[in-house]
């Protein structure tokens, strides 16, 4: 149930993009009045290897917004605080520290049971004034280490890396809220203008074609993407091993990169450069900072980063 006691059990039983709603939000997008989810979690919660998963978004503030709320004192964003029933009685609610949120649209927060109630009641209350709409609730159990089932929690990672990469212009699919009104804005592929409802972002991107050789590994050659590009790699799911009778098999596909908006308050926002690096000490560039001059970036500048944006300039096509 939420903070006033209505019950909210049949928007969280299920993946379904039918969220925790009853929301007030406030003048700043991503922050809301405080409000609560209480969990009645079974008897199992507590458990060593007990993990209590939560699933929905974040609608976030943006640059702008957090300059604003650096200027005044009656509005702060609180973390989601998980809370558990104190064992002196009373109905009092204790703390067992921030959870963290939805890192984005359809995120799941994994939070760790083991040991945090100090009583048999196995209530939870999930505090905070940041604008999340939870879609599922559930626990599980980490099955992994100390099982003495056979195979169970067993694990094999195989790398597949990139046959081939292209970049090429798209344009941009048609914005909708997925599961209605509180859902978070989604993306129809399939439906796309070519006209940018964004201005430009200038500088030096890398210029459309094969971009295979930027893809393997994390080594500060990125491919600089404005708005409309479409990169599309293919992997050789064919190159993964037979698996064994009784496993399947997950795809995770993992990027390493870095993405920029162009909100007026951000820095350097309207700019490719500067590029960031993974060994660089803070963004803007601190005093000593710069982009790695060896010979190897530097031939990556030259050969990949030639597509010039200009200012008021239409994408190139």
């Amino acid at each position: 149930m939420d903070g006033h006691g209505t019950d909210v059990l049949d928007d969280l039983r299920e993946h379904d993009y039918r969220y925790v709603s009853n929301l007030t939000p406030l003048r700043y997008q991503g922050l809301t009045e405080p409000h609560e989810l209480i969990l009645d979690l079974d008897a199992a919660a507590g458990a060593p290897g007990t993990l209590l998963l939560l699933r929905g978004w974040i609608f976030p503030s943006d640059a702008s917004i957090n300059v604003a709320l650096s200027q005044q004192q009656h509005a702060r964003a609180e973390l989601p605080v998980l809370e558990v029933r104190d064992a002196g009685g009373g109905g009092r609610w204790v703390s067992r520290g921030a959870i963290g949120f939805p890192a984005g649209k359809d995120k799941t927060v994994v939070i760790d049971l083991a040991g945090i109630f100090p009583t048999r009641d196995h209530h939870v209350r999930l505090r905070t004034n940041m604008q999340i709409y939870w879609d599922q609730a559930f626990v599980a159990e980490d099955i992994g280490a100390g099982s003495q089932e056979p195979g169970v929690g067993s694990l094999h990672l195989k790398v597949l890396a990139p046959v081939s990469g292209l970049l090429h212009y798209r344009g941009f699919s048609r914005m909708y809220r997925r599961g209605g009104r509180y859902g978070p804005q989604w993306f129809a592929y399939d439906d796309v203008s070519k006209e940018s409802p964004w201005r430009a972002i200038t500088g030096a991107a890398t210029r459309f074609g094969d971009v295979t050789p930027l893809l393997d590994r994390p080594d500060d050659r990125y491919v600089v993407m404005v708005p409309g590009d479409e990169t599309t790699a293919e992997f050789d799911a064919g190159a993964a091993p037979a698996l064994p009778a009784g496993w399947t098999r997950t795809f995770l596909l993992y990027s390493d990169g870095w993405i920029k908006d162009s909100d007026l308050n951000t820095a350097h926002g309207t700019t490719i450069d500067p590029l960031p690096y993974h060994a660089v000490s803070s963004y803007p560039y601190a005093p000593g900072d710069a982009y790695p001059s060896d010979s190897a970036r530097q031939r990556y500048l030259r050969e990949y980063n030639t597509r010039i944006i200009k200012p008021g300039a239409r994408e190139e096509r």
